[in-house]
């Protein structure tokens, strides 16, 4: 088994409303107001933060400009929820085993791991896994992964980083229903989680168990969800198909996970899931027989923050935390979808 301990998440320092946010790109496209208005009030956003100003995304231009925002904005942002979760749980960089990192609104090579160990002096035999590609997916990937690595190693250290500034992704020229919908659903934020093994001493401190899991890959659904890489950036590919793809797929996807886990689907009490929007929400409350209140920390997290890629369901696992989600010995499911088009779904236990 492995350990949940704490989960913390930081946000940029520029905080606008969803109604602002329409106000900016209205100026853009006012020929598109209607529709900007529509799709703001069906997406169930309220306060988004970003890394730069709404002037400065009018600025943004060549994919290189973008991607060197990203390094100067993430890396600050991932040193914070760091810190952040490192004083939260007492642990120190110098004890982490395993760093993972995950991110698909930029890259850099060497990966961002390593410029953050070289800041932050970790242990130099320390084992690296970046992972980049997961999208909405990369969050739960990643508590997986540590997952793996902690059934190996029981008295191991996994530290987790996401950071998504879904903000340098705009495209001022794409006035598409799937860019609008983005314009008006993505945020950005970063976020840290520290895992432990079954035999390290702060396993009896934790706040959930990963219990088991697995991960599930749609075929010809490539199309579903991801980036067309341009010269300008990253362009949003999002195709409708996406609730359907839950509905169809992830009730019988849970019953094999739970077959396997020999745990009856009545026993699951809770949800700590990704909020990728309001449509992907009510199929997964649908396809797992639960009701809103069921998927709360999810909805505040979407309502506060907007969807945050990766880091969102880190940010609903924090708030579970804090809330005392579940009671002890209950089991409840973590799930989140990515481009590929992949789900992976998780029992975890109240501690």
């Amino acid at each position: 088994m492995s350990y949940i301990l704490s989960s913390k998440t930081v946000f940029p320092k520029y905080h606008y409303s969803q109604s602002q946010i329409v106000d900016f790109l209205s100026t853009l496209w006012p020929k598109k107001k209607n529709l900007l208005a529509k799709f703001s009030k069906n997406v169930c956003v309220d306060n988004r933060s970003l890394c730069i100003t709404t002037d400065e995304v009018m600025s943004l231009d060549s994919f290189a400009m973008r991607n060197d925002i990203w390094k100067r904005e993430a890396i600050p942002l991932i040193e914070k929820s760091i810190e952040l979760v490192l004083k939260d749980t007492g642990v120190s960089v110098e004890e982490i085993d395993q760093f993972i990192t995950t991110s698909v609104t930029g890259f850099c090579i060497p990966s961002l791991d390593t410029v953050i160990m070289n800041k932050m002096k970790f242990n130099p035999r320390t084992k690296r896994l970046p992972l980049f590609g997961f999208g909405c997916l990369g969050g739960v990937a990643s508590l997986n992964r540590a997952h793996d690595y902690l059934q190996l190693n029981k008295k191991g250290i996994v530290l987790i980083s996401a950071v998504e500034l879904c903000s340098l992704t705009f495209q001022m020229q794409d006035k598409s229903i799937e860019n609008l919908i983005g314009t008006s659903l993505f945020g950005d934020g970063a976020a840290s989680v520290i895992m432990v093994g079954e035999e390290h001493p702060l396993a009896k401190k934790s706040s959930y168990e990963i219990v088991d899991y697995d991960a599930f890959f749609y075929e010809n659904s490539a199309d579903t969800m991801g980036w067309d890489i341009k010269d300008s950036g990253f362009k949003l590919v999002l195709n409708k198909n996406v609730s359907e793809l839950v509905n169809n797929n992830i009730p019988d996807n849970l019953m094999e996970l739970l077959d396997k886990a020999r745990v009856r689907k009545e026993d699951i009490k809770f949800s700590i899931s990704h909020p990728g929007g309001p449509k992907v929400l009510e199929a997964m409350q649908d396809s797992l027989d639960m009701k809103e209140e069921d998927f709360s920390n999810s909805w505040k997290s979407l309502r506060e923050h907007g969807n945050m890629s990766s880091v969102s369901v880190l940010n609903v696992l924090e708030q579970s935390i804090d809330d005392h989600l579940g009671k002890e010995g209950e089991l409840g499911v973590m799930a989140a979808m990515g481009p590929g088009f992949n789900s992976e779904i998780t029992i975890i236990k109240k501690k």
